[in-house]
């Protein structure tokens, strides 16, 4: 099962926090668990976890959402979180001032929620920088095969149970789903010493699928905002939000 964490945080003078924040964030959650954990952890691959934080202009709050992806993580990860209160980083202290936690059955709610939407227009909003890897350069703009593979390639790793692995399904999908319209800016993601290219905003998504396609587009859609969409989403990158 996956659990979602959504911390309201504050800092001193109340300024929003940088997403890039959600590295050192990521950072100290690791320098709570045992040397043991803390190792696996880092010699881990694709890591079974997505955090960002990110700041909401309309209730001029900085949130921080974490989405613990397997009960390897939940159990690791769900102490620390449920007794956060405040966080003392090298560069400076955040304390907690709201939190809340809910639990999702995987993968069948996915699954449900994709017979239940029947839009076949959907605003995807990328919260924090965004980008994608290919033939070993940075693309930074959500074009529809990479969103949909960075999709389908963390569902599989999720749940082998219910595995997309038909090429020709996947190529459809692809084909049936085009970008109508969006509000892009660039960005840069600090990251260590590096600056990742990316980008931040919105982009309207029109689907013409048949009705299983269109299921499957909705359940990935739906599986979005717990995954996080392209590279490095457990250290920041990738946060979405889809209405």
């Amino acid at each position: 099962m996956i659990f979602q964490y959504r911390f309201q945080l504050t800092q001193p003078e109340n300024k929003p926090i940088p997403s890039f924040w959600a590295y050192r964030l990521y950072a100290w959650m690791l320098e709570q668990l045992s040397s043991e954990i803390g190792n696996e952890m880092h010699q881990q691959g694709e890591r079974p976890i997505s955090q960002y934080v990110y700041f909401d202009r309309q209730r001029g709050a900085s949130y921080w959402v974490i989405n613990l992806l397997n009960d390897e993580m939940a159990e690791w990860f769900s102490p620390i979180l449920n007794q956060a209160e405040q966080i003392n980083l090298h560069c400076g202290t955040i304390r907690i001032e709201k939190s809340s936690a809910d639990c999702v059955y995987q993968p069948e709610l996915f699954l449900e929620q994709g017979t239940q939407t029947s839009s076949n227009k959907t605003e995807l909003t990328f919260l924090t920088p965004t980008a994608f890897r290919q033939a070993g350069r940075y693309v930074i703009f959500p074009q529809e095969q990479l969103l949909i593979q960075s999709l389908v390639l963390r569902w599989n790793n999720l749940f082998p149970e219910y595995l997309l692995a038909d090429e020709d399904v996947i190529h459809a999908l692809v084909q049936g789903v085009h970008t109508v319209d969006y509000s892009l800016n660039s960005t840069r993601y600090s990251l260590k010493m590096n600056r990742i290219p990316s980008f931040c905003g919105k982009v309207i998504l029109e689907s013409k699928l048949s009705q299983p396609l269109q299921e499957l587009w909705q359940t990935l859609l739906a599986f979005a905002p717990y995954s996080g969409i392209g590279i490095k989403t457990a250290l920041g990158m990738g946060g979405v939000c889809v209405e």
